[in-house]
């Protein structure tokens, strides 16, 4: 699904901007969280009692659920913007990432370069 409306309303640069802020923050959030798995299961000791290291496994448990959602989203946003910037780029006047949406579906946009006027669909 391309993400036509949010495109239409910011301009691709500034959606692709904002995509690539959001899909690092999910990095970091990823980054993080897996060093808080390290850090938990450092703790883990079986000397401490029984609750005690039950909580510490969910913890952990739940911080490497968080990791893998985080980088599966960093992946997940990274690679729509990078596929839909290859795309960006007008073939008659080479400006890149410089339209006007024309018309969207939910598989492909229509689009106008703000230079030369050519247009072009991004699938």
């Amino acid at each position: 699904m391309l993400p036509a409306a949010n495109i239409g309303k910011l301009g691709f640069r500034r959606w692709h901007e904002r995509q690539l802020v959001e899909g690092h923050a999910w990095f970091v959030t990823g980054i993080l969280c897996a060093v808080a798995v390290a850090a938990l299961l450092e703790t883990l000791s079986f000397h401490n009692p029984l609750p005690q290291r039950l909580l510490t496994l969910g913890g952990a448990f739940v911080a490497g659920l968080v990791a893998c959602y985080a980088f599966n989203a960093y992946f997940r946003i990274t690679t729509r913007a990078q596929r839909l910037a290859d795309r960006s780029t007008c073939k008659q006047c080479g400006v890149y990432g410089r339209y006007t949406l024309v018309a969207a579906s939910s598989e492909s946009m229509g689009v106008r370069c703000r230079k030369c006027g050519a247009e072009w669909t991004i699938a």
